[in-house]
C-alpha cells in the first residue's frame, strides 16, 4: 500500500518544520534556522546538531547542500543552523580566527545563546548537542 501525505503547512517541509529565530548577546544578534522533524512526541527530548556554514553560505544553502535535514527527519534529531551576518564578515565567514580582538569569542557566545534558546523552546536534549561545520564553520566547531 502507498501512504498518502497531505501537503505540508506553511513553514513546514514534507518531513518537518523550518523555523526562524534570532539569538542575541554582547556581540550583537545572529539569525538562525532550526529544522524540526515531524513525529517528535510530547515530552520527548532529542539530540541537537549545530551546523556552522562556510564562507559565502547561509543557513538555507548549507542545509540544501548537506541534505542534513533529510538525515534528521529519518533519525529524529533537531538541526540548528546559525547564520553569520555580512556586517560581521563581508564574505559571510565565521570569525573564529580573530581571537585577539575577541570577535571569535563573541560569535561563540552567540552560537551558545542560539543553542540555549533552542533547548529552552524546543525538545532538544542539552546532554546530546554536537557541533559540525564546513570551512570557516569547521574552524568554529573545532574547539567544541
Amino acid at each position: 500500500t502507498v501512504a498518502r501525505v497531505k501537503a505540508p503547512a506553511k513553514g513546514a517541509t514534507a518531513a518537518g518544520q523550518w523555523l526562524p529565530g534570532v539569538a542575541t548577546g554582547p556581540a550583537g544578534a545572529r539569525r538562525y534556522r532550526l529544522y524540526r522533524p515531524a513525529g517528535i512526541r510530547a515530552g520527548e527530548r532529542v539530540p541537537l546538531l549545530v551546523m556552522l556554514h562556510g564562507c559565502g553560505q547561509d543557513a538555507k544553502g548549507f542545509a540544501a547542500s548537506t541534505r542534513m535535514n533529510r538525515i534528521a527527519a529519518r533519525e529524529g534529531f533537531l538541526v540548528l543552523y546559525p547564520e553569520q551576518e555580512r556586517l560581521a564578515n563581508a564574505q559571510g565567514c565565521w570569525n573564529g580566527f580573530d581571537i585577539q580582538s575577541g570577535r571569535a569569542w563573541g560569535e561563540v557566545a552567540l552560537i551558545v545563546a542560539a543553542i540555549d534558546q533552542v533547548c529552552m523552546l524546543h525538545p532538544a536534549d542539552r546532554e546530546q548537542v554536537a557541533v559540525a561545520g564546513l570551512s570557516a564553520g569547521a574552524s568554529m566547531a573545532a574547539p567544541w
